[in-house]
């Protein structure tokens, strides 16, 4: 063979590398579509006071959509009781709902007290609790508990987002479990446009009146009571459009130890 063959033979292996390349690239790109990603940072008031700080993570494509929540004491609060909580779920999106098929949560106290723990999910709907250390057996939820207070659920943070097919975020009912209590939130009026200052830029949102109504698994409460008046729930939703979703950017509730408010701090994707 002759050196101007070999080149040349080279030449074209070098070219079906370069194209195995692209292509694979190519699929890696358009085969499997891309979460947009948005991550909100709120702080948490009760009654003016400080106690804690949140962030929401959350990733959404036309199939899939994920949420990681982080809670942690702060100011006031944080110097007497140390507190952090965190959550992951996921799930799919069928005919304009979200869907869960994973929930995973955990918390840890400055005392020492903690908890892991998840919801396993077959087709929506929850079919066990999982944690360590384990609730009491008179705790425990049985099946037939999980699917009836589970079915058309959310997890409780995943319960506050609104699926973009929703012109107004106020017309969904949201409906939240987390294997032992169930609630819902009902809003009791259309949207109103409104506006947020945040991180000094104007947001354009909704906002959307209303109540919780608790379903199973609440002590009666003069906390309960309050929440569950018309009027004493508040959320202000922005639709984010990489994300087809309304996430709320703030919600204040009325309780008897004043307002509860939680409210982002920064906004980005």
């Amino acid at each position: 063979m002759s050196l101007t063959k070999s080149a040349k033979n080279y030449r074209s292996l070098r070219e079906i590398y370069k194209l195995k390349y692209f292509l694979i690239l190519f699929f890696l790109c358009f085969t499997y579509p891309s979460l947009a990603e948005t991550k909100i940072d709120y702080y948490v008031n009760l009654g003016g006071i400080k106690i804690a700080d949140a962030q929401f993570i959350i990733n959404t494509n036309e199939d899939d959509w994920s949420l990681e929540t982080k809670v942690e004491a702060a100011g006031i609060i944080d110097v007497f009781v140390k507190f952090i909580s965190t959550t992951s779920s996921k799930g799919i999106i069928i005919n304009s709902k979200i869907i869960p098929d994973a929930y995973e949560f955990s918390y840890l106290t400055g005392r020492g007290n903690s908890r892991k723990g998840e919801i396993i999910y077959e087709s929506g709907l929850p079919t066990k609790l999982i944690a360590e250390p384990n609730y009491s057996e008179d705790e425990k939820p049985s099946l037939e508990f999980l699917k009836k207070y589970g079915e058309m659920s959310s997890d409780p943070y995943s319960a506050l987002l609104v699926h973009g097919s929703y012109s107004d975020p106020c017309k969904y009912t949201a409906k939240g479990f987390d294997g032992l209590r169930s609630f819902k939130t009902i809003f009791i009026r259309q949207a109103r446009e409104d506006q947020i200052e945040i991180d000094d830029t104007t947001f354009v949102v909704s906002k959307c009146v209303g109540y919780f109504e608790p379903i199973v698994g609440y002590r009666e409460s003069d906390f309960l009571d309050a929440i569950s008046n018309p009027g004493s729930v508040r959320y202000w939703f922005k639709f984010i459009e990489s994300l087809n979703l309304w996430v709320p950017l703030k919600v204040i509730i009325d309780t008897p130890l004043g307002g509860f408010v939680l409210k982002a701090k920064s906004v980005s994707d």
